[in-house]
């Protein structure tokens, strides 16, 4: 237990490891103390306990230079001192009364010790202080400064006492409300300070940010007219048609008491329900060969189109992008304010990867739709040319946070003007660790936005993200809201040593076919570099894609396997999403993922637009862990399950019921304690 207390009182600073000090806090189960073993003290009946509080200001002085007193203490006394870091409590325990108090009276001598420095110092520094009266007995009021004042200029004159423990009639402690010496014609009077109104201040909050948003135009959100045909299809209706589109699923994400409205718009099964007053758009959609909408595009168009904040949920390859541009495209067209007295885009679009947002750029320009420009901003681009391409005009923006939030500061880009904001794969951006920028960015645009988050996962954090930021969405989502693998593909799991990885996927890749495609995964980069060059020096043609390969060398070694120069590309997971390269056949994961999700997604680059697909995954025995997650999604999706990796799974079980029996008994505080191996 390695943790360490960082103390700031009127002297400077201490940093005490927990390790070297006894304290235990009182919480903590009885049995153990920070080095795991067992107290004969807690166990002994007779043992004396005395607590009272004691400010946070002193805590530093009690426990002195590296524990020097809490050490002196206990050698002197022969007692054991703990402290509460959650209410401030201290604890002296020992077999002797005498013991007990003399060792209590040292404590608040120590205290009063440090509270005259204190007010030497103020003294010093012509500061007015009042007198501060410590009590030798914890048994009665113990009036203490607030910690705050001490630290702020501007309130350390107005003494405020922070509430204070008082002896009930039962003998336990209660609170008083805390106080404020205030002057008044020469008398000194204690005012006693009420509670802080939170609601009213957070009405202050929207009053401010509907005056800081007041100088925008008001948006048009609603371009949806229901056709007859939808409107007259009955509840039952609708409901088929949900089940028999893979199933989709409504539901408002949460409905807050001023906003009853629960109706959601059905699901359309034609281009022209959406679209008929925009023969532009349908021109576009036959251009592209497309029958009819996906699923996941049937129950999006009429909801973003009506102007609702959405979540989508869908597995990879489902036409999630399309199902949120061509909504994005009209909203832009039909606000009211000419495009050219706009003061920026109308369109934000953020995605966790350069490829990601490098195809959504694609497919926005296939979209050719009354003359909206897109631009692609995101690291590892020329960053003059980004700006360049941005000046000359553009509604629309898709970019990675890290490169948008560079051009916000350095005010190359006003976000401001964004009316209609897309988090793309939010799932992956804040596992990458985009969260900072995200809220940043969603603090900067004006609140009445209309705001889209797909995702293929549905963890905590994107729930919270969603229910902050989002104007009572409509979550939709196709499947199961589990997780799964797409159906079109065949999930093959091979169990092989590590060091037999190698030879296993040469083997493999001597036999392809002239048409297949495969994308291997691995887990490093230099692993994906290593990997690439013995495989090349075997005569194979490969490419190599991951984060510190130049972004042109990226680009060339996409554009290579979609035109055919190459069948073979390796990768770290910075291709398993967003990649959309339909003619993929295979793909290895040389390197298991570290999660189930990422699995999800890399078995998505295959099996896309109607085709079919293979994955095949090498596991190995540090592999055990995952062994659970990847059974479930294969039974799920009707795939073969070895039975070695039932085998991985149930003595993976059984090790953490072992391992759960050690923590109890403390072994986990040992470092010695070794990991157990499958």
């Amino acid at each position: 237990m390695n943790i360490i207390y960082k103390v700031f009182f009127f002297v400077g600073f201490a940093d005490i490891k927990m390790d070297d000090l006894e304290i235990m806090w009182d919480d903590d189960p009885p049995e153990r103390n920070v080095y795991g073993v067992l107290s004969a003290n807690m166990s002994n009946l007779n043992e004396i306990i005395e607590k009272f509080p004691t400010d946070p200001a002193y805590i530093g002085a009690i426990i002195g230079l590296n524990g020097s007193n809490i050490k002196s203490i206990k050698t002197k006394f022969n007692v054991n001192v703990h402290i509460n870091s959650d209410n401030h409590i201290v604890t002296v325990k020992g077999r002797n009364r005498k013991n007990v108090d003399d060792a209590v009276k040292y404590i608040l001598e120590i205290i009063k010790h440090s509270d005259q420095k204190y007010k030497n110092k103020n003294k010093n520094k012509n500061v007015s202080s009042q007198n501060h009266e410590v009590s030798h007995n914890p048994k009665v009021e113990f009036k203490k400064k607030s910690f705050v004042p001490r630290f702020s200029a501007s309130s350390r004159n107005d003494n405020i006492q922070v509430a204070t423990p008082k002896s009930g009639e039962n003998g336990e402690n209660r609170l008083s409300l805390p106080t404020k010496n205030v002057c008044i014609g020469g008398t000194e009077k204690k005012e006693v300070l009420q509670p802080i109104d939170w609601e009213s201040l957070n009405r202050k909050v929207e009053e401010y940010r509907k005056l800081q948003w007041a100088h925008l135009p008001k948006l048009r959100k609603n371009f949806y007219q229901e056709v007859k045909e939808i409107a007259v299809m009955t509840e039952e209706e609708v409901n088929e048609m949900r089940l028999v589109n893979n199933n989709i699923i409504v539901s408002r994400l949460k409905t807050s008491e001023d906003q009853m409205c629960l109706d959601i718009p059905k699901p359309i099964y034609k281009f022209d329900h959406c679209f008929k007053d925009y023969p532009d758009i349908l021109d576009e959609l036959k251009k592209q060969n497309f029958t009819e909408p996906s699923p996941i595009q049937k129950q999006a168009w009429p909801i973003l189109l009506r102007g609702e904040d959405m979540i989508g949920i869908a597995q990879t390859g489902t036409g999630k992008t399309l199902a949120f541009l061509l909504p994005a495209l009209i909203h832009t067209d039909g606000q009211t304010t000419p495009r050219a007295k706009r003061n920026g885009p109308n369109i934000l679009i953020l995605a966790p990867t350069r490829e990601l947002a490098q195809q959504i750029a694609k497919e926005v320009n296939k979209y050719s739709f009354r003359g909206i420009k897109a631009v692609c901003i995101y690291g590892g681009g020329s960053r003059r040319d980004q700006i360049r391409d941005f000046r000359e005009g553009a509604e629309c923006i898709i970019c990675t946070p890290g490169r948008l939030n560079d051009l916000v500061q350095a005010k190359v880009v006003d976000i401001t003007s964004v009316t209609y904001l897309i988090l793309d794969e939010a799932d992956r951006m804040l596992d990458m660790g985009f969260e900072p920028q995200i809220r940043k960015v969603l603090l900067d645009i004006r609140p009445d936005r209309q705001t889209v988050m797909t995702s293929a996962t549905w963890p905590p954090c994107v729930s919270r993200l969603a229910e902050t930021y989002m104007n009572n969405p409509i979550q939709v989502w196709v499947g199961s809201l589990d997780l799964t693998a797409t159906h079109s593909v065949t999930q093959n799991v091979e169990l092989v040593d590590d060091a037999d990885k190698f030879n296993t996927v040469l083997a493999f890749l001597e036999n392809l076919k002239s048409s297949d495609k495969v994308i291997i995964f691995c887990s490093k980069r230099a692993r994906a570099d290593d990997l690439s060059s013995d495989l090349s020096l075997k005569g194979l043609l490969t490419q190599c894609i991951h984060g510190s390969r130049d972004q042109a060398d990226r680009e060339q070694a996409l554009a290579d396997l979609t035109s055919g120069d190459i069948q073979i590309l390796i990768a770290t997971d910075v291709a398993s999403r967003g990649l959309d390269i339909e003619d993929i056949t295979h793909v290895i994961n040389f390197d298991f993922p570290r999660n189930i999700e990422e699995y999800v997604h890399r078995v998505g680059r295959t099996g896309r637009a109607g085709r079919t697909g293979t994955a095949i995954s090498y596991i190995t025995r540090s592999d055990w862990a995952i062994a659970k997650d990847l059974i479930r999604i294969l039974e799920e999706a009707g795939q073969a399950v070895p039975k070695e990796l039932y085998g991985m799974s149930n003595r993976f079980d059984e090790m953490k019921k072992r391992r759960g029996k050690d923590f109890k008994m403390g072994s986990h505080f040992n470092p010695f304690f070794k990991h157990s191996t499958p």
